[in-house]
């Protein structure tokens, strides 16, 4: 029993390391918070955060009744990693997983995309990774192959 207990507890502390890589898939949903809004919402909206007020910047908190989650990584988080974040709005229903093959290598960020079926409404779709600092100069975000939007640390594309 407490080799069970010790392996689930190594587990879970592997999980919130970063991968060797240096990278790791965040989930938005752990956070009560939504990207903000952007225009034109038919582009896709990227983010290189370094700090909690960057993010502050770009996420904006969701109050809601019930159980809570926080808003944002905590702030010793900010001390050696960074968040590049690639949103889209999609035709909302049945989660769909449209950013898969996500790799990280300098300052590019490659991924699959797969757009849901259209839907009566829209949501937002995310893609967050948190990484290792310090951020190359430029952060790429290239999506099925092709150079999606180009941003520098602490900025955001569109605004």
């Amino acid at each position: 029993m407490r080799a069970i207990g010790l392996a689930v507890i190594l587990a879970a502390c592997a999980s919130t390391a970063l991968a060797a890589p240096g990278w790791k898939r965040l989930d938005p949903a752990a956070y009560q918070s939504f990207v903000m809004n952007w225009t034109p919402d038919s582009a896709p909206f990227c983010a290189a955060m370094r700090s909690p007020a960057e993010w502050d910047a770009v996420m904006h908190p969701a109050p809601v009744m019930g159980p809570h989650k926080p808003f944002a990584p905590p702030a010793s988080f900010w001390k050696e990693h960074a968040v590049l974040l690639i949103a889209k709005v999609v035709g909302g229903g049945d989660k769909v997983e449209a950013f898969t093959d996500v790799s990280v290598k300098g300052g590019a960020v490659a991924y699959r995309f797969q757009a849901p079926p259209s839907a009566s409404f829209q949501v937002k779709s995310a893609l967050m990774l948190a990484v290792s600092k310090p951020l190359a100069g430029k952060v790429r975000f290239i999506e099925n192959g092709k150079p999606v939007c180009t941003v520098e640390p602490g900025n955001r594309s569109p605004s």
